[in-house]
């Protein structure tokens, strides 16, 4: 059985995947390229490779594809009922202000009622006193043109 290297940063030149280019987590395959460096494979690009040949099983993936689907079709359904959820939201804020706003105004209202004393009607008395009261007729200090 073959073993390969792996390099976790880098490795020989040219220290980079020969199918993508990537330098991280590279295998060396044992062989020498014709220009010098060791041919190497990142790891992204072996899954790709096992995947391809059929070494990753169908059966989990399409499982896992099968929850992944339905896992979206349930963040739809949530997404789709965000906008009536953010109307309820502005809705029940605005019923609060109003009802807020009412509460201040009645509670002022109420307060001004009690300290304000209401006027007593007039009486005949009054009346009489306003008549007798002779009233302050002096002209502004210059003389009166004939």
């Amino acid at each position: 059985m073959r073993h390969f290297n792996f390099f976790e940063n880098g490795g020989p030149f040219p220290s980079a995947c020969i199918s993508c280019g990537s330098n991280v987590k590279l295998f060396d395959l044992g062989r020498e390229l014709q220009n010098g460096g060791m041919a190497q494979l990142c790891i992204k690009c072996v899954f790709e490779l096992a995947a391809f040949v059929g070494y990753a099983e169908k059966k989990p993936l399409l499982d896992q594809i099968n929850s992944l689907q339905a896992d979206i079709v349930s963040r739809e359904t949530e997404l789709a009922k965000v906008p009536s959820k953010v109307e309820d939201l502005i809705n029940g804020i605005r019923a609060n202000v109003t009802d807020f706003i009412f509460a201040v105004s009645y509670s002022d209202d109420n307060n001004q009622r009690e300290d304000v004393p209401q006027p007593e009607p007039a009486t005949d008395a009054d009346n009489q006193q306003r008549e007798t009261t002779p009233r302050n007729n002096k002209t502004s200090g210059k003389p009166a043109r004939k």
